[in-house]
């Protein structure tokens, strides 16, 4: 594996350290919304945990992916992908927000306005 990964590194140059570049940014941002997750309080906080920071990390790793292959082909594959997260992400929070609503699994404290509230 490690002769596979210096054969690319050197045979790409530059290209193969700005992949790798993306790739940890991309990496470090999910790692931050994997622990956010885990580690926020209730549903309506670790949205924000959840969704910025994931679909920016895989904004980059794709980008690492289009810019280690280099061709066009690469970019039309990783773009549908993208364009699902981008469609997909808010629907998810949504629902995660509005599970949580119902099932008062949010701490009242914290919210400013509850529009909610009848």
């Amino acid at each position: 594996m490690t002769e596979m990964i210096q054969a690319f590194l050197d045979g790409a140059g530059v290209r193969a350290w700005i992949a790798l570049a993306l790739l940890l940014v991309g990496s470090l941002l999910s790692l931050g919304a994997g622990v956010g997750i885990v580690r926020f309080p209730d549903p309506l906080v670790r949205l924000h945990a959840m969704a910025k920071p994931q679909v920016l990390g895989l904004a980059f790793a794709l980008a690492a992916i289009v810019v280690a292959v280099g061709t066009w082909t690469a970019f039309w594959v990783v773009l549908p992908i993208m364009v699902f997260q981008l469609f997909l992400v808010p629907v998810s929070t949504h629902m995660i927000a509005r599970a949580g609503l119902r099932a008062d699994d949010h701490r009242h404290e914290d919210l400013l306005v509850d529009d909610t509230e009848s």
